[in-house]
């Protein structure tokens, strides 16, 4: 996750989740074979945060290849703005936040589509 990143939702939307790779800076992948991953996202505006961190709905779709992946539920995805996201990978009492430098991973909530 070197480059900035940006997903984007419509409010409401919770069926497809957040999903990364996570990596060093050195754009070297992180084995999360045995270690715990959590999640949480802060308005990029505010700084308030929309997720406490947690690791409810996260899961390590691929450990060797640092692949993980959060499902929002409805009050994650419930309010428009642009988010800074962020995984935390935590080994023991030691813990990495990815990616290390703010808004390289970013979610746009956009308004419901027309119908």
């Amino acid at each position: 996750m070197s480059a900035t990143q940006k997903q984007y939702r419509q409010v409401g939307d919770t069926r497809i989740a957040i999903a990364a790779t996570l990596k060093r800076p050195d754009n070297t992948v992180v084995d999360l074979t045995d270690l715990t991953v959590e999640f949480f996202m802060v308005n990029s505006d505010s700084g308030t945060v929309k997720v406490t961190q947690t690791s409810t709905g996260v899961t390590i779709t691929d450990a060797t290849n640092g692949e993980v992946q959060y499902s929002p539920v409805d009050a994650d995805v419930d309010t428009v703005g642009t988010y800074h996201a962020y995984f935390v990978v935590i080994e023991a009492t030691k813990e990495d936040t990815f990616p290390s430098q703010t808004g390289k991973f970013q979610i746009s909530i956009e308004p419901p589509a027309e119908s």
